[in-house]
């Protein structure tokens, strides 16, 4: 028999997903407490986060009609349900992202480098931890300082666990924790983590050559439209101007030009006349 506390759950689990705009799965992995908590804060107001056993959010997607994210159920699951539409949720959940320390085998998602200066170690044995993390370090006015700028860890390789050990006491926090968007549906349209995975800058650059592109090829090809009509004109007022001069029609778009070529003639012929002989 069904505990009824289970059911009672699904039910209201079922009732948010089908009242709500969107609804989201992500994977909680390796999230500490603190720092789910402040991802939580975060998102308070605009999204609701819902962490019960993954068997619990099965019933309920099943129930609410939503069975293709129950496929994307694996490991350590939360359920969102929210008013946003998936794209702006993305984005939102891309910004609610948490400085962490590195742990051992963390890999390192660019160069870590400490900076040179003091540190907060009084001098001491420490600064054998320090040069085994690969830091140059020496013992100034009773402290510990890094002599020059030091690359602890490569982008894209593992933590060791010396440095692990010191970048956590120095304060570095180079790890990023959020949760995980694997899929979100909305009006029964499934949208997977890559789709909804845009870079604003890029697509706007993209959209911005699409523009261009049409409107090249729409005024070569003399297609009328609300964006070329103006750059037609131009090329038909430039053309009738070429026309009339060539054809020495004189006219108030014409004559400065008219001027301007007989001033250049003169000045030529000017230049070879030759100088009269002094006296």
């Amino acid at each position: 028999m069904v505990a009824p506390w289970k059911k009672k759950t699904v039910d209201e689990l079922a009732k948010d997903i089908k009242s709500a705009t969107t609804t989201a799965i992500v994977s909680i992995s390796g999230i500490p407490s603190k720092q789910f908590q402040l991802i939580r804060k975060k998102l308070k107001g605009q999204v609701k986060i819902n962490i019960v056993r993954n068997n619990i959010i099965r019933l309920a997607l099943e129930k609410a009609g939503v069975q293709p994210l129950v496929e994307e159920m694996k490991g350590p699951t939360g359920l969102l349900t929210t008013s946003l539409n998936p794209f702006k949720l993305s984005k939102l959940i891309s910004s609610c992202k948490i400085k962490a320390p590195a742990k051992v085998g963390s890999i390192a998602p660019y160069d870590i480098i400490v900076p040179k200066g003091d540190t907060p170690f009084p001098a001491g044995p420490i600064i054998g931890d320090v040069q085994k993390a690969g830091i140059k370090a020496k013992i100034q006015g009773g402290k510990i300082v890094v002599t020059e700028d030091c690359l602890v860890v490569k982008q894209g390789k593992p933590v060791p666990a010396e440095a692990a050990s010191i970048l956590a006491r120095l304060g570095i926090t180079p790890m990023e924790i959020g949760l995980g968007l694997k899929a979100a549906c909305e009006a029964s349209v499934i949208y997977n983590a890559d789709t909804l995975g845009i870079d604003d800058e890029s697509t706007k650059a993209r959209i911005a050559a699409a523009h261009l592109n049409a409107l090249n090829l729409a005024f070569n090809a003399n297609i009328c439209t609300k964006e070329t009509v103006k750059l037609m004109l131009q090329k038909a007022h430039a053309e009738a101007i070429n026309l009339a001069y060539n054809a020495e029609i004189i006219n108030k778009e014409t004559i400065e030009f008219y001027l301007s070529k007989a001033n250049a003639q003169a000045s030529a012929l000017s230049g070879r006349i030759p100088e009269a002989p002094k006296e």
